[in-house]
């Protein structure tokens, strides 16, 4: 990105890592295309949300690989690249952070469904409770790329899931009864996978 990515977000470059996700969550909150709908800038808005997110994108990226300064102008970073990455990657901020619900807003948005989108989605549908759409995306992950050990892995859990709450008098589905916010090891888990398949590592443990 050609601009600052600290004058983005509105923060010294020697702020905190929580000083740095506190102004990414207030921004991106602010800029969300869905508090913007009836908005008569919202374009501008959705501009500015996409920005936000790079720029937080490129801060924690550097940040990782132990400082160093940006270069800004015509090049393209690390933190860089086409719009579908950027809307994928707060995708995968929303559903770090718990915002699930965010998530899939963003992610219906996305016109390229690619077997990344499917999978961020079956993580992001089975953590509200959304099983059944959850098991067609985890599915649709697979079949488009067999060889992906995070997504065979994902469909195995939430069919595992399934099969144990089939006998449930309640139902297996829409009691939050599943791998959803109910289950906090469940959560974990499924954003821990999401999270390493982008290459981080939210839990270490697992």
């Amino acid at each position: 990105m050609t601009k600052n990515p600290y004058e983005v977000l509105g923060v010294p470059q020697s702020a905190s890592d929580d000083e740095v996700k506190k102004a990414y969550r207030d921004l991106s909150r602010k800029y969300h295309p869905d508090a913007n709908v009836n908005n008569p800038l919202a374009d501008l808005a959705e501009e500015k949300f996409k920005e936000v997110q790079e720029a937080y994108d490129m801060i924690m990226k550097q940040r990782a690989q132990g400082g160093g300064s940006y270069s800004y102008g015509g090049g393209s970073s690390a933190g860089g690249g086409n719009s579908q990455d950027v809307e994928m990657q707060a995708v995968i901020n929303f559903i770090n952070s718990r915002h699930y619900q965010e998530a899939i807003n963003l992610l219906n948005r996305m016109p390229n469904r690619t077997s990344m989108w499917y999978y961020a989605s079956a993580v992001a549908n089975a953590s509200i409770g959304n099983n059944i759409v959850a098991m067609e995306h985890a599915q649709q992950a697979v079949n488009m790329e067999p060889g992906n050990m995070q997504y065979a892995q994902l469909l195995n859990q939430l069919t595992w899931t399934s099969r144990r709450y089939q006998g449930n008098p309640y139902g297996g589905y829409g009691m939050g009864s599943s791998c959803g916010t109910g289950n906090m090891c469940c959560d974990l888990w499924l954003a821990d996978t999401l999270c390493e398949c982008m290459g981080g590592d939210l839990c270490s443990c697992m």
